[in-house]
């Protein structure tokens, strides 16, 4: 996440002003029963040639598999089970426990329903939040039609630098105040394109709101990346219902 941003106002004017995040909770610290910290360490779980597709190639089928478990114990290597695992790389294996020596980064598209619906080669994405200002888009909505539509998921303040750039975030944030509106934040010439702050980042729809109070003045900008749409009406299924949709009698 970058630390500025550069915005324009509705007469053309651009500054560089700062951007700051929500500020994070304290660190949690897990402690024992006594007090005394818990420390972490990686133990090795199933050795090579335990596991479950290993134990079914060398029995042949799930019966014999579990006759060899009632029998003894093969899934088991007490000499290894147990043990601290040193410094390591993590490696990627196939179903058969071959290593890969080389990658194929996919994106996947799955629908509402979760089944997969595209697969492709993946394609960095550059961000679209740099060093060109984010023009002003003209497009105002109410903040209750905004927050109706949109499920926020990030929250950013921008603040001023210096003298010249809080009296351009105040006339900014006064003006959406004033107004009792939010404007629509997008990046590229005419704000059509999503805001995206970093390299094969997240892509967010921002969303402006202002609020003053005497001298003091908040400007924040609401990220979304989910738009609040009704779910489309069913009509239970009957023989009532058939016979309407068939144009038939009941």
């Amino acid at each position: 996440m970058p630390r500025d941003i550069r915005i324009s106002d509705e007469r053309g004017r651009d500054a560089k002003v700062g951007l700051l995040g929500p500020k994070r909770p304290p660190p949690r610290r897990i402690v024992g029963p006594g007090g005394s910290s818990v420390g972490y360490a990686t133990l090795v779980k199933v050795p090579e040639g335990r596991d479950y597709a290993s134990l079914l190639r060398a029995h042949g089928d799930d019966a014999a598999l579990a006759a060899a478990l009632v029998a003894g114990d093969p899934e088991l290597d007490l000499d290894v089970v147990g043990r601290r695992v040193g410094p390591a790389d993590r490696v990627w294996v196939r179903q058969d426990g071959s290593l890969l020596y080389a990658e194929r980064l996919l994106e996947v598209v799955f629908g509402p329903d979760g089944t997969e619906r595209e697969r492709k080669d993946f394609i960095d994405v550059e961000a679209t939040v740099g060093e060109d200002p984010l023009p002003w888009s003209g497009r105002l909505f109410p903040i209750d039609e905004v927050v109706r539509r949109f499920a926020f998921t990030r929250r950013l303040q921008l603040r001023h630098v210096d003298g010249l750039t809080y009296e351009f975030l105040f006339e900014l944030a006064r003006g959406l105040y004033e107004r009792r509106q939010m404007l629509f934040v997008g990046a590229g010439s005419r704000a059509a394109k999503p805001l995206i702050f970093q390299r094969n980042g997240s892509p967010y729809r921002g969303f402006l709101s202002g609020r003053v109070d005497g001298d003091g003045y908040v400007l924040a900008l609401h990220l979304s990346n989910l738009e609040l749409k009704k779910p489309a009406a069913i009509m239970p299924k009957s023989p009532a219902n058939d016979a309407v949709k068939s144009g038939g009698d009941s």
